[in-house]
Order: C-alpha cells, then sequence, then structure tokens
C-alpha cells in the first residue's frame, strides 16, 4: 500500500494527538472518554463490520447466503461464549482481552512487513506489547482505572516500576525481528505518543490511526486487487466503497451497547463507565476478529509495499 496511507497519514494523526496531549494535557485527559468512544464510528467498529465478506474477497467467490449463516452463527457463538466467560470471571476475562488485543495488534502490523514466521512473532508481540504496557508505565494509575471499568474487583494497581521493566520485553523482541529504521521510528514515536497522552487518547489514536486504519486498507487491496503503485484516489476511492460495506454490522453493532450492562450487572451512569461497557463488547467481538485475521494471514500472508 502507498507510504502515504500506510505509514505518513497514521504518523500525522498520532504527532497531532500527541502534541495537543503535551499542550493541553487537563483537557486531553477530561475529553478522553469522549474521544475512545468516537471510535464506535470512527473507523473502529467499521473495520471488523466487514468481516461477513473477508473470507468471499480472499478465495474470489462471492459468500452465498447460506455460508454467511454459517459464518453469522459460529462469529456470534465465539463471541457470546467470551461473554459468558466475563460474566463469570471478568478479571480472567479483562487479563485475556488484554492479551489478545496485543496479539492482534501487533501481527496485524508484522503482517505488512513479513511473511508469518519468527520475525512476524517478535514483531507481532514486539509492537502489541509494547502498545499495551506503555499506558500501565507511563500513566498507571489512570490506565489502572480503566481496567477497573471491565473487572471491578481487581484490586489495586501494581507499581509503574514493574510496568517499566516490562517494557524491556517488547523492546527486545522487536530487536529480535530486525526491523528497519522506519519501524523503529514509528515505535519511538508510539511510546511517545503513549507518554504524553491519557491511556483512553494514546491507545485510542493507535486504534483508529494505526489498527483500524491499516486493517481496512489492507482489505481494501485485497478486494480490489490494488498495488501500490495504484492512484492513491483509485485507493481512496474502494477504501470508501469499503466502509459502506461496514454500515449495517456497525450499527447492528451499535446497538448491543446499551443492552450489555443489564447482561453483565454493571450500572453505567457517567460518561467513563460506559467506556467501560463499550471496551468489554470490543472485547468479545475481538476474539472471533481475531481468528479470521489469522486466517487471513495464512490464506493472504504478505502485503506488497
Amino acid at each position: 500500500m502507498p507510504v502515504l496511507l500506510r505509514r505518513t497519514i497514521p504518523w500525522g494523526f498520532a504527532l497531532c494527538l500527541g502534541l495537543l496531549g503535551f499542550l493541553f494535557p487537563g483537557e486531553s485527559f477530561g475529553l478522553a472518554p469522549l474521544f475512545f468512544l468516537s471510535s464506535a464510528v470512527i473507523l473502529g467498529v467499521p473495520h471488523g463490520a466487514c468481516d461477513p465478506w473477508v473470507p468471499g474477497w480472499i478465495t474470489r467467490h462471492p459468500s452465498r447466503i447460506s455460508f454467511l449463516a454459517i459464518f453469522f452463527a459460529l462469529y456470534l457463538a465465539v463471541a457470546f461464549l467470551y461473554l459468558l466467560v466475563w460474566r463469570a470471571a471478568p478479571d480472567t476475562a479483562t487479563f485475556f482481552f488484554l492479551l489478545l488485543t496485543a496479539w492482534h495488534w501487533g501481527t496485524a502490523d508484522a503482517s505488512l512487513l513479513f511473511r508469518p514466521g519468527l520475525r512476524w512473532v517478535c514483531f507481532g508481540l514486539g509492537r502489541g506489547l509494547g502498545v499495551m504496557l506503555g499506558p500501565f508505565a507511563f500513566h498507571t494509575q489512570e490506565a489502572w482505572r480503566v481496567v477497573l471499568l471491565m473487572a471491578p474487583d481487581a484490586g489495586p494497581s501494581p507499581s509503574p516500576l514493574w510496568f517499566r521493566g516490562l517494557l524491556i520485553f517488547p523492546l527486545l523482541l522487536t530487536l529480535a525481528s530486525r526491523p528497519g529504521k522506519a519501524e523503529w521510528v514509528e515505535t519511538g514515536l508510539l511510546f511517545l505518543l503513549l507518554a504524553l497522552t491519557p491511556p483512553l487518547v494514546g491507545v485510542g489514536t493507535y486504534f483508529v490511526g494505526f489498527h483500524a486504519w491499516r486493517h481496512l486498507l489492507r482489505l481494501t487491496e485485497i478486494r480490489d486487487q490494488l498495488i501500490p503503485s495504484s492512484d492513491i484516489r483509485v485507493w481512496l476511492h474502494s477504501f470508501g466503497r469499503l466502509l459502506l460495506f461496514a454500515v449495517p454490522l456497525t450499527i447492528a453493532t451499535l446497538a448491543l451497547i446499551p443492552t450489555l450492562p443489564f447482561f453483565l450487572g454493571l450500572h453505567p451512569i457517567i460518561l467513563e463507565q460506559w467506556v467501560g461497557t463499550y471496551l468489554i463488547l470490543l472485547a468479545v467481538l475481538t476474539l472471533p476478529h481475531a481468528i479470521l485475521v489469522g486466517w487471513i494471514d495464512i490464506r493472504s500472508p504478505f502485503i506488497r509495499l
């Protein structure tokens, strides 16, 4: 995919948000819940709402109604089973969600650089663990408050020094993957973003501006068989068409948010508490989505740069 779309736009987005967080720390913390919730409509939920059509795009065979029915049944069954686990053991479910997100986000970025293999695993774990650990290392109390929104009985937060010590592992894993200079620059930029902004802003920026954006670009390339030299206008037109596919399921997904608190016994009142509900919805949908993306990595493992 073109460098402008793959790298310049996400980097610019991260630099702007990081600068705003540095210049206006009070305002950024106050607006953090609203910023993160906005990802529900700004690429966050839409990037997974194309999932039912992805197998057909990969195999070059239009998905039939019978296949879509089976796909939805399996997809929702996996999500519902995870939701039942969350209801029974929210602490365990939250910890699994953080690990799953680290793997899913990290390997998604790795798939733009390497074929599945040792370097792919090392870079993926390094990137994902770095993004997940960064908020806890730089803003421990605020990040732990987000954990408590999903797992109210998680207890007090560990020491910031513990999380800062753990940051050595994603850096060593990234080093082991032998990435290029651009990947090191991006890693440094992400750590700077996570250090300068509240957890919900830093992670939300990565979620929307890096992960969801690049995933949709990857689907755009697969669906329309684009190449990096294709005109930017062609890429953006195809990207817009892809978003249209996401509209119906995005709306359906957002309609589930008000129902989750009743099922889980939660009572969200303020905006921050609704962030917890939204995160749980993302969590239960991330599991089947990550399984599908893993299949994409096997069937269409490398994106031409």
